[in-house]
């Protein structure tokens, strides 16, 4: 009877609102912690359409097109563009006197950039190609301590669509390149921007270049790019966090609870009374003793 008095007192107002509380926040990393499994399983399947197309043999430009036109237009959250990662080659001139440096680009910590320069083709058309990495204090271009080779070239890399700023709520935070003017140095290797300053049309992608490992201590610029990656990312490390602070909220809510119940039953118990102390004798009745 009296822990079942004890339990009234976690059913006050106060107490309600701390259970529908608890739950809310049980609730909702519950759901965060989900939703992180669910971006794993997206990352995963992207992963093994990016892997496909990486060891995939390598085509021409054409070749490329085509096969991102056919592919079948993905609803599936995180599916990489039709264009991106397909290996492919093409020939032709570079044209330095049209290459900018898209920026910012670290390499094992330094900061610096890509330079990326137009690759003519014999139909009078160009492809931009990230041709590799050059230091901050190679700013201005065209890049003279890193120039392309002369003559017809034969490249190979990965192809990747034309970028273009982000949009949203927090598009205000991402750097902008100036909607007018030649551009020396841009964010966005956006061909449609960048198509209004060079004497050529630009093909609608770009070419990531792969470029032969070189031996120890060979410092030529520009150092080859970085080839492209494929990580699981940190969902499943996110997804634990979230289900740990469930059990956290969960282990703390209980004991609290816990808690306030001896509280109760401490109170509905009152305190130990008294002791009693002896009475004293009566008095001797008159003329006895």
């Amino acid at each position: 009877m009296r822990r079942a008095r004890a339990w009234r007192a976690l059913l006050t107002p106060s107490w309600i609102v701390g259970h529908l509380l608890a739950v809310m926040v049980v609730a909702s990393f519950s759901q965060f912690g989900t939703w992180q499994l669910r971006r794993h399983e997206q990352r995963v399947l992207r992963n093994e359409a990016i892997e496909a197309r990486l060891h995939a043999p390598s085509t021409d430009i054409a070749g490329a097109l085509r096969a991102a036109q056919a592919e079948p237009p993905s609803l599936a959250p995180m599916a990489p563009h039709p264009l991106e990662f397909r290996r492919v080659h093409v020939t032709g001139r570079f044209d330095a006197s049209s290459e900018v440096l898209r920026r910012p680009v670290s390499r094992d910590g330094a900061p610096g950039f890509h330079v990326v320069t137009p690759l003519v083709l014999d139909d009078g058309s160009a492809v931009l190609v990230e041709r590799g990495w050059v230091p901050q204090s190679q700013g201005s271009v065209p890049v003279d301590a890193a120039p392309p080779p002369l003559g017809v070239v034969t490249i190979e890399g990965w192809a990747f669509p034309s970028e273009t700023p982000p949009s949203g709520p927090l598009a205000a935070l991402a750097p902008r390149d100036p909607p007018v003017g030649r551009l020396a140095q841009v964010a966005y290797v956006d061909m449609e921007r960048l198509a209004a300053q060079v004497p050529y049309p630009l093909l609608p992608l770009r070419i990531l270049q792969d470029v032969a490992p070189r031996p120890p201590g060979d410092d030529t610029l520009p150092l080859p790019p970085n080839p492209p990656e494929v990580a699981m990312g940190p969902h499943v490390g996110y997804a634990v966090q979230w289900f740990g602070f469930v059990l956290v909220t969960l282990i703390g809510y209980t004991a609290l609870l816990r808690r306030r119940l001896l509280e109760a039953e401490e109170a509905l118990s009152g305190p130990a009374p008294p002791p009693r102390r002896p009475s004293p004798p009566p008095p001797a009745a008159p003329g006895t003793g």
